[in-house]
């Protein structure tokens, strides 16, 4: 055989087992993806490397991911950055410009973030929230300021004895003017007719038989209302109802406000307020009528202050984000967390992404095998001949 000839046989041969070992060395990292028996005997090197090392290798990943690649202080550095910062910005102003040019309302908003029967739930859960800390905030007041034990008296600014008077005198005009418009109106001389004839049934025997005949009822009250009009525009029925009312207001103001209060309506004083007030606050309609305002309606007049502010809260919202983040990574488990899906990644699709990104390099280490096996073919061949 002509030396040239042995020398191109060497080295061909040389170079494609050179090439062909190292092909199949790289298809041996994925396959065969099962172990491989041949009557009872395992093949060797069955399966691939990465089939076989699937569960080490996603353990190891999971230590280096958290270890090296995604830390809390990686990450809180990341949010410290100013590039970060105005990142976040940026998107907070798109939102905000989003939301000031959208038709949307608030309710239409919360619906994004809640199903229908999820935001009825939270608003009946506002209403009740709200009304809890209504008749929390009367009971602590109730209760801060003594007020279940203090005197009446104590609570009214001006409290005197030339005030009760004063008042009790207000009263009494009240009393006798709508005592006078009583009398003198329809109803009023009903009732005088219904009196006047009572008190000649009860009167009986003969004085009641000739009243009955000869007293005509209607006169007699139209000579009885001016007499009544005249007593009650008298000074010593006037003194007599000023001096009862002032009485009463000066045994009602020795009286504590629980017990004015429990005597006036019957129930507990923070009962009392707290349920009046549930019934004087619509919470339920304020909701359902702030749920019903466009979004650019409400931004609209507050956007001067939510600019002013945004610097802040954005500031305050990073640091509230970067502090966070050792708990969260933490209640993550980074590790198991990409050990578990990492083992749950099919090694087929891990396979094409791995020759996605390297492929030429895996073509280039077949090719580097096929020239090392042509130099040592060569190298071999001219030891041989040398050797000859």
């Amino acid at each position: 055989m002509p030396n040239w000839l042995f020398i191109l046989v060497n080295v061909g041969v040389a170079a494609f087992v050179g090439g062909i070992t190292n092909h199949f060395a790289i298809k041996m990292l994925f396959h065969p993806r099962e172990e491989i028996r041949i009557r009872g005997w395992k093949l060797p090197f069955t399966p691939g490397l990465i089939p076989k090392r699937k569960e080490e290798i996603a353990e190891s990943l999971g230590e280096v991911v958290s270890d090296y690649l995604v830390t809390s202080e990686g990450l809180q550095e990341m949010i410290r950055k100013p590039l970060f910062r105005t990142k976040a910005e940026d998107a907070v102003n798109r939102k905000l410009k989003f939301l000031l040019e959208s038709e949307q309302t608030l309710g239409d908003l919360a619906l994004k973030l809640w199903s229908p029967e999820e935001w009825q739930q939270l608003k009946d859960r506002a209403v009740l929230t709200a009304q809890s800390v209504t008749a929390r905030g009367v009971t602590a007041v109730w209760s801060d300021y003594g007020l279940e034990d203090k005197p009446l008296k104590d609570l009214i600014p001006g409290w005197s004895e030339e005030t009760r008077q004063r008042w009790s005198e207000v009263a009494a005009e009240a009393v006798l003017k709508e005592l006078g418009d009583t009398l003198l109106s329809s109803d009023g001389q009903r009732l005088l007719k219904e009196m006047a004839s009572a008190m000649m049934d009860k009167a009986g025997g003969f004085l009641g038989t000739m009243a009955a005949i000869f007293v005509d009822e209607d006169k007699l009250v139209q000579k009885l209302t001016p007499m009544l009009i005249g007593q009650l525009e008298g000074k010593k029925v006037r003194q007599t109802i000023v001096s009862v009312v002032s009485g009463k207001l000066e045994q009602y103001g020795e009286m504590s406000l629980g017990r004015v209060v429990e005597a006036a309506a019957g129930e507990f004083g923070p009962g009392l307020i707290t349920r009046k007030l549930e019934e004087s606050i619509p919470w339920k309609a304020w909701i359902e009528r702030l749920e019903n305002v466009r979004i650019t309606d409400f931004i609209t007049p507050r956007l001067p202050a939510i600019e002013g502010a945004l610097p802040g809260l954005i500031d305050k919202g990073l640091r509230m984000l970067e502090d966070a983040v050792p708990a969260a990574m933490k209640a993550v488990d980074l590790p198991n967390l990409v050990q578990e899906q990492v083992q749950k990644f099919p090694v087929e699709r891990l396979e094409e992404v791995i020759l996605s990104v390297s492929g030429r390099e895996f073509r280039a280490i077949t090719w580097l095998g096929v020239l090392l096996g042509g130099l040592i073919g060569m190298f071999q061949s001219f030891i041989t001949l040398l050797w000859r």
